[in-house]
C-alpha cells in the first residue's frame, strides 16, 4: 500500500507528488535500478524492465534467439520467422498488490509478419493523505506501453504458410505440419523493427515518449540461433520539472537444441549478454525441456546483482492435441512462472497462446 499527500499549496503537493513517484517506480522497478549505476542522476520508466511473459520469465529472459509468439518483446526480428498467426497474452501478480497485464499479435503475410502489444502494470489503490496527515481518499497510477512491429526474413517460401520451418529449434506444437519438401537449407535470417509509446499516470500527473526498438537474428544449420536486439532507444520523459532518460538495452543471445529421436525429449540451452544503459553487463541462463511436445519445464538464472531472486522456475502444457483437425486454432497452450525476490515475496505469471 502506498499514501500521496495533498496539500492546498501547490509547490508542497508537486513536491509530495514527486517523492512518491519516485518510491512507487522502485517498488514497481525490482528488476532495474531506478538510480543509474555507472551515471549521475536517475532513469524513467523502469517499470518497462518488469518481465510478463510466463515463457520468456520461466528463463530469466535468456529469450533474444529464441523464436515465438512473445519473441516480439525481446527481439523483433524473431517474429519475422513465424509462419503463422499467433497471439499470447498473460497476468502477473507483482509485489505489493501491483499487478500487470500483456498481450501480443503476430500476423504473418507473405512480404513481412506485422506484430501489436500492449502492456500495462497499474498499482492498485494508493491512499491519499493531506499535510496534516489526514486522509483524503484515495487514487491510483497506471504505467504501460505499446506499439507495432514489421519483420522480415529471407529466405522466405510461400509454400511455408502455417508450417513449421525445420531449421529453426523445435517447438513444441503437434497441429503445424513441418515443411516436407526439399530446399537448400544453409541458413535463415531476419530483421525486423518495433515503434511503441511508452505512458505513466500518477494522480494529475502524466508522462510519455515515443520508443523505438531494432534487431536480427541468424538461423545456422543443427538448430543454432544468434540474436541480438536494441530495445528502448531515443527516450526521454519529464515528469513534474524532472527530465530523465528511459533506460535503454543491447541484449545478444545465443540458443541450441538437443532432440531424441522421435522428437520425444527436447531439451534447450540459451544464453543472453545483457547491458542497461544504467547497469552493468550482466550474464543470463536458461534452460527448457520439452515432453512429449505436451509438457514444458524451464529453468533460468540471471548473474545481475542488486536483485532479490536470481533463479526463475517455469511450466507450462499444450492443449492443442485436444483440438480437432477442423478448429480454426492449430495450437493452444498455457504456461506459469515463478520469480522469487527474496524478502519482498514471489511473483506469479500465467499466461496463455494460441496459434493459427
Amino acid at each position: 500500500m502506498y499514501t500521496i499527500y495533498r496539500a492546498d499549496q501547490a509547490p508542497l503537493r508537486r513536491f509530495f507528488m514527486k517523492k512518491t513517484l519516485i518510491l512507487l517506480l522502485f517498488a514497481a522497478s525490482i528488476q532495474g535500478k531506478i538510480f543509474a549505476a555507472q551515471t549521475s542522476g536517475s532513469t524513467s520508466a523502469n517499470f518497462i524492465k518488469i518481465p510478463v511473459s510466463p515463457i520468456a520469465s520461466g528463463l530469466n529472459e535468456a529469450y533474444t534467439a529464441m523464436v515465438g509468439p512473445d519473441s516480439i518483446m525481446y527481439n523483433p526480428a524473431a517474429s519475422g520467422l513465424l509462419n503463422y498467426s499467433c497471439i499470447s497474452a498473460a497476468h502477473n501478480a507483482y509485489l505489493a498488490g501491483i499487478s500487470q497485464q500483456y498481450a501480443a499479435l503476430n500476423l504473418y503475410t507473405y512480404h513481412f509478419n506485422i506484430g501489436a502489444f500492449f502492456n500495462m502494470l497499474s498499482s492498485g489503490e494508493i491512499k491519499t493523505y493531506d499535510i496534516n496527515d489526514n486522509a483524503t481518499g484515495s487514487t491510483s497510477s497506471s504505467h504501460k506501453y505499446y506499439g507495432v512491429s514489421l519483420s522480415k526474413s529471407w529466405p522466405r517460401y510461400k509454400q511455408d504458410k502455417g508450417k513449421a520451418d525445420p531449421m529453426l529449434i523445435a517447438d513444441s506444437w503437434t497441429k503445424i505440419p513441418k515443411v516436407k519438401d526439399y530446399r537448400p537449407m544453409v541458413y535463415r535470417f531476419s530483421v525486423g523493427a518495433s515503434a511503441k509509446m511508452v505512458s505513466e499516470k500518477l494522480d494529475q500527473e502524466k508522462a510519455s515518449s515515443p520508443l523505438f526498438d531494432a534487431g536480427a537474428l541468424l538461423v545456422l544449420p543443427n538448430h543454432w540461433h544468434l540474436g541480438a536486439s536494441f530495445q528502448n532507444m531515443g527516450g526521454k520523459q519529464k515528469f513534474v520539472s524532472q527530465t530523465d532518460e528511459i533506460p535503454s538495452v543491447q541484449r545478444y543471445g545465443i540458443a541450441k537444441d538437443f532432440v531424441s529421436k522421435k522428437e520425444i525429449l527436447v531439451i534447450t540451452f540459451l544464453l543472453d549478454s545483457v547491458k542497461y544503459s544504467d547497469y552493468k553487463n550482466f550474464m543470463i541462463f536458461g534452460m527448457q525441456t520439452d515432453i512429449l511436445k505436451m509438457f514444458q519445464l524451464r529453468l533460468g538464472y540471471r548473474g545481475q546483482k542488486d536483485v532479490g531472486g536470481k533463479v526463475s522456475f517455469g511450466m507450462g502444457m499444450n492443449f492443442d492435441r485436444l483440438s480437432s483437425k477442423e478448429s480454426f486454432f492449430k495450437g493452444m497452450r498455457m504456461d506459469y512462472a515463478l520469480l522469487d525476490y527474496g524478502d519482498l515475496g514471489a511473483t506469479h505469471r500465467i499466461g496463455v497462446q494460441l496459434i493459427w
